[in-house]
């Protein structure tokens, strides 16, 4: 039996997408896939589209309002479509100075 776990993020919960060090941005839904032995985030939809990553991309995803945000996922985005979780794609020498696993 694997553990499994799905959770939707949606729009109340007031979902922000960050690429690299850009500026979060609104999104209007996000799903994470958890099991145990990684995350991926999926199903990113921002204006009713779905939105597109660049592999490699570094990927935050954000919740809740401007004064009260937390991180809900951090990771890279391996396709288009997946992001899978910084603890799965990094090891702590290709990390940057600030971040560790």
């Amino acid at each position: 039996m694997v553990y499994s776990a799905h959770v939707k993020i949606e729009k109340d919960r007031e979902p922000r997408l960050q690429i690299g060090d850009g500026k979060p941005f609104a999104i209007d839904s996000a799903e994470v896939e958890r099991d145990v032995e990684r995350s991926t985030l999926v199903n990113v939809m921002r204006d009713g589209q779905p939105y597109l990553f660049t592999a490699g991309d570094k990927v935050t995803l954000w919740q809740g309002p401007p004064e009260k945000t937390s991180v809900v996922f951090m990771g890279k985005a391996v396709d288009e479509h997946n992001v899978l979780d910084l603890i799965s794609t990094e090891t702590d020498e290709e990390l940057e100075d600030y971040e560790s696993i």
